[in-house]
């Protein structure tokens, strides 16, 4: 059995993702996840980027993409590499899945993203996203306490009203 089975999505044929595959994303993400506990963050990004390229074409198609772009961008984000990660957060939204307009935290990240390269109607716009769906909880600090999410809530509230 291969890695790859057939699907049909609109009338095109797309290739699959088989439970081999699934165990291979699995441990690629797996690994990726050791490797950022352990600021090898050059190294995270490889494993990540290993999986992704193992999910077949077109990507925007499968719900896995959305993860390892969003770890991808994670990395880019802490490292201060904005447009970087800008662009990951703006591929796994426009998912064709469905899932990357539905996830708070791509939506965070991705006005956090934009508010950092300038762009702050996008960032009000996916900012008060993740704030409908999570509330003010998820401008908190993560468990290190090193997300900086008051600036970007101050930013929102400075810019929308009704924000408590």
């Amino acid at each position: 059995m291969g890695l790859l089975s057939k699907k049909e999505k609109d009338g095109e044929k797309l290739e699959g993702i088989t439970l081999e595959l699934k165990a291979k994303l699995d441990e690629l993400a797996e690994k990726g996840n050791q490797f950022e506990e352990e600021e090898q963050y050059e190294e995270a990004i490889q494993a990540w980027e290993e999986g992704l390229h193992l999910i077949p074409e077109p990507q925007q198609y499968y719900s896995e993409t959305i993860w390892f772009l969003a770890a991808i961008g994670d990395v880019y984000f802490m490292k201060g590499m904005y447009p970087q990660a800008h662009e990951c957060f703006d591929k796994a939204r426009g998912n064709l899945s469905g899932d990357g307009y539905g996830n708070p935290f791509i939506m965070l990240r991705l006005g956090e993203c934009c508010f950092e390269i300038g762009d702050e109607k996008n960032a009000i716009e996916y900012l008060l996203r993740a704030y409908m769906m999570e509330g003010r909880e998820i401008f908190e600090p993560d468990e290190d306490g090193e997300d900086d999410g008051q600036k970007y809530f101050d930013f929102l509230r400075a810019h929308v009203e009704h924000i408590e």
